[in-house]
Order: structure tokens, then C-alpha cells, then sequence
């Protein structure tokens, strides 16, 4: 018969070894778990509750800014929840961060979020200075509250920001590329890809790697805005064929497998920003370009996509 110790010592050797095979059998089911292909993502904004016909095309990721129009969305549908802009033209936040707690806490549960916060559009460090500090504060906040959640910020990075894909690289955790290269200067020769490939490899060579990149997809143009507008139309519906060009670029400078989501702006009409948009892209008055983007997610689905780093 063996001593007490003895066989204290074998009784902890084996729970150690029960233990370690247990953190084994976790890892290998995390490993699974990350490495299985997600569903595509896409994202359109301003829809007002045409969710069908956006559907149809193959947007499944909607914004939202209220709990309600949240708990509104169809099956399918998840919102992308927007908690005002900051730091774009006012220096200063529109929600308080007790107000982000609250809304954080209300919506972090709820089956038809997606898990992403989009907590600012297009920021300018060189109007506001200390954008970069208050979009990681607020990034911070936000993971604190809610572990699994991703932040989303657009930036624009243009001529009279050429920096800020660099300042605000660390803003958030998807940081979306918004260049718009069709416009009226060029309606005859054809939109700027050449702009385009640059504002990525600008993205790009900042450190931002594809894996957060959202690229930001032009349908839309200004011809029918508002008159009460403070500037002349500028941009322009692309064509189909433009279109299809844009898309090939993006598809070569951040693949398709390597992007959390992508983006098209806008769905709908904003009365001073945006007309025609992708609505009412049907091919009758403007381009058909609702029926090349359902081609074009339709071709996604054979891409196998490895899961962002949100746990949704």
C-alpha cells in the first residue's frame, strides 16, 4: 500500500493532466471555431425602412440609431449601430460618454445587433486636433463595456488631410476608406481610378492591414440634391461599367476573403448629400447598378471569408 503523499502526488499529477488535455480540446475547438468561413458582410446606410429591396440585393448589415428601428429589422438583417458623429466639423462629441453606457448597455445582448459601433464619420485631426485621443478614448470605452463589440470610423484622408489615415489608424477597429472618384469633371473621360488605388495604398501604407479595411463603394451621385445645398453638384452616378472596374480594384488591393465588411453609400437619398443613390439604380432612369451589386455578392459566397474579430 502506497503513502498518503504518494498518492496525493499521483491524484494531482493526473488532475494536472486532466486539466492540460482539457485546455488542448479548448484550443483545437477555438481553432475550428475561428477558422470556419463567415457570411459575407454588407453594409448600406439611409435605407428608412426599405429593408426588402435592399435585402434583395444582398445587404445584410443595416444602420440603425435607435433601440427601436433596432428591434425593427427583419430576420437577416443586423444593425450597424451609429452613435453621432464627433470630431468632424465640431470639436466635441454628440452622445456624453454616460449617454454611449447607457446605449452600450441597452443594445450589447440584442440578437440583431451586429456587434459594430460606427462612432464617427469622417474626423479631421486638422480641425480638430485631438480627434485621434478622443476616438481611442471613446474605442476604449466601448470595449470596456462591451468585449466582443468593434468600433467603425470612416475617413476621408483627402488633399487637405493627407495624414489622417495615419492619425487615426489606431481610432478604431475598422476603419472605412471612402474615396469617391466619379464626378462631374469627369463624366466624359471616366472616374479617377487612379485616385482610388492611391487612397487605398494610402490606407495601406499607414498600417492599417486589409483585415480592417472596409472599403467604401460610390452609388451615388448629386445631380437631383436639394437646392437649399451650399455648394454646386460634384459627384456623379458611375456607371455599370465603372462600377465594374472600381470593384475590381478594390477586389485586387483588399481581397475579398481579407475584409470584415464592405460598404455602399449611400441606399438611400439625403436631400443635400446624395441623389440619385443606389435605390434607384434600377436601370431607368439610371444605371442597373442594384443588379451588378447582387451579381457581385452573389459571386462573394464562394470566397470563403475567416471570421473578423468580432465574436458575432
Amino acid at each position: 500500500m502506497r503513502d498518503p503523499i504518494s498518492r496525493r502526488a499521483t491524484t494531482l499529477r493526473g488532475r494536472a493532466l486532466n486539466y492540460m488535455v482539457l485546455l488542448v480540446t479548448l484550443g483545437i475547438m477555438a481553432e475550428a471555431v475561428a477558422t470556419e468561413p463567415r457570411e459575407h458582410l454588407h453594409f448600406t446606410v439611409n435605407l428608412r425602412s426599405d429593408y426588402a429591396s435592399a435585402a434583395s440585393v444582398g445587404f445584410n448589415l443595416v444602420d440603425v440609431g435607435t433601440q427601436s428601428a433596432l428591434r425593427a429589422l427583419p430576420e437577416g438583417m443586423k444593425g450597424v449601430y451609429w452613435l453621432g458623429n464627433g470630431y468632424n466639423l465640431s470639436c466635441s462629441w454628440r452622445l456624453s460618454d454616460s449617454q454611449i453606457t447607457e446605449t452600450v448597455m441597452g443594445i450589447k445582448d440584442n440578437p440583431k445587433f451586429s456587434g459594430i459601433y460606427y462612432i464617427s464619420d469622417e474626423p479631421h485631426p486638422t480641425v480638430c486636433p485631438d480627434a485621434p485621443q478622443r476616438l481611442m478614448e471613446r474605442t476604449a470605452l466601448i470595449h470596456s463595456l462591451d468585449p466582443r463589440g468593434r468600433t467603425f470610423v470612416v475617413i476621408l484622408n483627402s488633399s487637405n488631410g493627407p495624414a489622417e489615415f495615419a492619425q487615426l489608424k489606431d481610432a478604431a477597429d475598422y476603419i472605412g476608406v471612402d474615396p469617391y472618384p466619379c464626378n462631374v469633371r469627369n463624366e466624359l473621360t471616366g472616374c479617377n481610378y487612379n485616385a482610388l488605388r492611391q487612397r487605398i495604398d494610402q490606407a495601406l501604407g499607414a498600417g492599417i492591414p486589409g483585415t480592417r479595411i472596409v472599403p467604401v463603394f460610390q452609388t451615388f451621385g448629386q445631380v437631383c440634391t436639394s437646392s437649399e445645398r451650399k455648394y454646386a453638384p460634384y459627384y456623379r452616378m458611375p456607371t455599370v461599367a465603372e462600377t465594374e472596374i472600381m470593384l475590381a480594384i478594390w477586389d485586387e488591393k483588399v481581397p475579398v476573403k481579407q475584409r470584415p465588411f464592405d460598404m455602399a453609400y449611400s441606399w438611400g437619398k439625403q436631400p443635400s448629400l446624395a441623389c440619385p443613390t443606389l435605390q434607384m439604380a434600377d436601370g431607368g432612369s439610371h444605371p442597373d447598378l442594384r443588379s451588378f451589386y447582387k451579381n457581385y455578392f452573389a459571386r462573394m459566397k464562394d470566397t470563403d471569408v475567416r471570421p473578423a474579430a468580432s465574436a458575432r
